[in-house]
């Protein structure tokens, strides 16, 4: 009777890895939690440097915010090379010419929509724009869904329902305020507009930034219906890491580190 030999852990994922010429990295749970690199994702971002951009459904921070975090840990990732839901939201509204803008969002992407002449108001919106706020409450809540019932577009960054906090706590999200909402408004109107993954956006934006077709890149995410969904209807290997998966960014700098 033969003995089937078996792979190391994550011996397929490095194989894709190291063929891969674009390396597209989550944010939240995979390169950082609460915004603190992880030392494992240091470690990759550090190899690959050259290869990397960072797609996140995050919208409460803006790109420079991201790379000004990654310079403090020794890693030059540019903010032209960091893509996040909330600013391809507020990179859409500007563009589509909304005149009153009712937005849902923490005070600094409240302040960059402002900076980008996007009219924000208070009532009578004809687009509503939902991103993760953490001051969200029933009177936000109210005027939201009221704006939506009476025909208001919506917009929103992000779907997720959570993301990895400190000590494996989670820590709500987009999609969960989109939840209250959708269960005040129902079917009524046309379905929202989600900007950022397992929508393509991101993902296109990342691949042309870095000059490769998405058959090239891999991307790294610990979110199967984000990252994961997101990278297969494109036709980008995902490795996910963390979470349900067996596999940490640890299995994937071990063999390298090996050789």
């Amino acid at each position: 009777m033969s003995l089937e030999v078996l792979a190391p852990l994550g011996w397929a994922e490095r194989e894709a890895l190291e063929a891969a010429n674009g390396l597209l990295l989550d944010w939240d749970g995979c390169v950082a939690v609460n915004n603190r690199i992880l030392p494992a994702a240091a470690r990759l971002i550090a190899r690959h440097q050259r290869q990397v951009a960072v797609i996140t459904n995050n919208s409460t921070h803006l790109a420079a915010d991201f790379a000004r975090i990654l310079a403090r840990n020794g890693l030059d990732v540019p903010e032209e090379r960091i893509f996040t839901a909330g600013m391809e939201a507020l990179r859409h509204v500007r563009a589509a010419g909304y005149r009153r803008v009712l937005m849902l969002a923490s005070t600094a992407m409240r302040r960059h929509a402002m900076d980008l002449g996007i009219p924000l108001v208070r009532e009578d919106p004809d687009l509503v724009l939902l991103m993760r706020d953490a001051r969200f409450n029933y009177a936000k809540l109210e005027r939201a869904a009221n704006a939506v019932s009476g025909g208001a577009r919506l917009v929103v960054a992000n779907a997720d329902r959570t993301h990895p906090g400190p000590g494996g706590r989670l820590v709500p999200e987009t999609g969960a305020l989109l939840a209250a909402l959708l269960s005040c408004t129902g079917s009524h109107g046309p379905a929202p507009l989600i900007i950022g993954k397992p929508g393509p956006l991101l993902f296109e934006r990342a691949c042309n930034r870095l000059g490769i077709a998405p058959r090239e890149a891999v991307m790294i995410g610990d979110n199967p219906e984000t990252d994961g969904e997101g990278a297969l209807q494109l036709g980008i290997r995902p490795i996910l890491v963390g979470g349900q998966s067996p596999l940490s960014l640890d299995d994937l700098l071990e063999p390298l580190a090996a050789e």
